[in-house]
């Protein structure tokens, strides 16, 4: 059943996506102008300072210099049915969340009056269409992992965090469709079949009836330890009786598949991983509050299962002319590595407040800075494997260009 069900899912999408790009081949479709590529992105760079507990016996520095930096070539045309269809490549440089300075995302888009449709290596539509507590500083949402640029100046170390964001998924190679906005409310859809960003996955050798690596390729006949992977979003965004309201909801289903006499499970087994969540926004003059929460569900038999958990975060801001400042609170409590039902089987906790804010010192141009403390208990309290409070600040400068 819920292999047919995917199945029609997958038709939907493919049907959506076919209908706009079926504008683009009208007798009348003549683009006015070849793409011309632009240059966008940003910089930021900021100072750290950090004092940890020593409980861990690690021999760390106090002081660093950190930041990040992405060069995007942007660019677009118009044919004369009025379809838009353009391609970004994002350059990283300097990355934050210690990963490689190489290509980031590359995907074109097809866009019209039946909604926008992206192919490529993009975040997914639930991930895009995500809302969670506002913040002031450059550095990013109230987030407990890597994805959170605290936890550079303030580590969490062993201890295992999640963020209310639907970042399990990345910048694999997908099929996105976002519907248009009908009163405010907009829906995506996102559909992937390979877990590996940029599609070079091994492809699949057999060895009796198992499945076996055999080498990098942008071959389909891939080793399927990942089977395919749906992620959905709902957003609201809308003015109401003077209140500014953004809303959003996801849901993301991750069939990590499994061999069996050489093919692939399908459905809810063992192997797959789910997450649910939304957050909120309101704002009024000035001021905006608001959060957002998830739980992620990740069956001990996959390799996610350290972050099966649940995670929320709530921020205030508040934004007068150049100004702005926030206070953000998040907190996260997953499975951690032991999960032997054991005297050690606890949670790994972590909870994060920051203080930040941002002047706007000319157009594209913001002076930021945070201080924050962040709290780290692993789920056998043993000092050795990081449990630790940090107290740290950043001053930096971002550039919009």
């Amino acid at each position: 059943m819920l292999k047919q069900e995917g199945t029609h899912m997958k038709s939907i999408l493919i049907g959506s996506t076919a209908l706009l790009a079926a504008a683009t081949i009208a007798p009348s479709a003549q683009a006015s102008e070849p793409v011309k590529l632009q240059l966008g992105g940003y910089m930021e760079y900021w100072m750290a300072a950090a004092d940890q507990d020593k409980d861990s016996n690690l021999n760390v520095n106090s002081f660093d210099i950190q930041g990040e930096s992405e060069i995007w070539f942007v660019g677009k045309t118009t044919l004369d049915n009025g379809m838009t269809i353009g391609v970004q490549v994002e350059l990283e440089a300097g990355s934050n969340n210690n990963g490689d300075d190489t290509i980031d995302e590359s995907y074109l888009f097809l866009e019209g009056k039946y909604g926008k449709a992206i192919v490529g290596a993009e975040d997914t539509a639930a991930y895009l269409m995500s809302v969670s507590a506002p913040s002031a500083s450059d550095l990013g949402g109230a987030w407990v992992t890597s994805e959170g640029d605290q936890i550079q100046y303030m580590p969490t170390n062993g201890v295992i965090g999640l963020d209310v964001i639907p970042n399990t998924l990345s910048d694999e190679n997908k099929l996105t469709y976002f519907t248009p906005k009908f009163y405010g409310v907009q829906a995506g859809v996102s559909y992937v079949p390979s877990n590996n960003p940029g599609g070079d996955d091994t492809w699949a050798g057999v060895s009796g009836t198992v499945v076996v690596p055999a080498a990098n390729s942008e071959s389909v006949a891939k080793a399927r330890n990942f089977d395919e992977a749906w992620a959905f979003g709902l957003a609201y965004d809308a003015d109401v009786a003077g209140v500014g309201v953004k809303a959003s909801a996801h849901y993301v289903t991750i069939d990590m598949g499994g061999t069996n006499a050489g093919r692939v499970s399908q459905g809810f087994t063992d192997g797959t991983i789910r997450e649910f969540g939304g957050g909120l926004n309101l704002s009024y003059q000035g001021f905006t509050v608001g959060g957002g929460v998830k739980r992620k569900i990740a069956a001990g038999s996959t390799q996610l299962s350290p972050t099966d958990g649940f995670a929320w975060n709530a921020g205030v801001m508040y934004a007068e002319g150049p100004y702005k400042v926030s206070l953000n609170y998040a907190s996260s409590k997953t499975q951690g590595v032991d999960r032997s039902g054991g005297p050690l089987d606890g949670h790994d906790e972590i909870d994060v407040i920051r203080l930040g804010g941002a002047y706007a010192l000319g157009p594209g141009v913001n002076l930021f800075g945070e201080v924050g403390y962040t709290n780290a208990q692993d789920e056998t309290s043993d000092k050795s494997k990081g449990n630790e409070g940090a107290y740290g600040g950043v001053v930096g400068l971002h550039l919009n260009f």
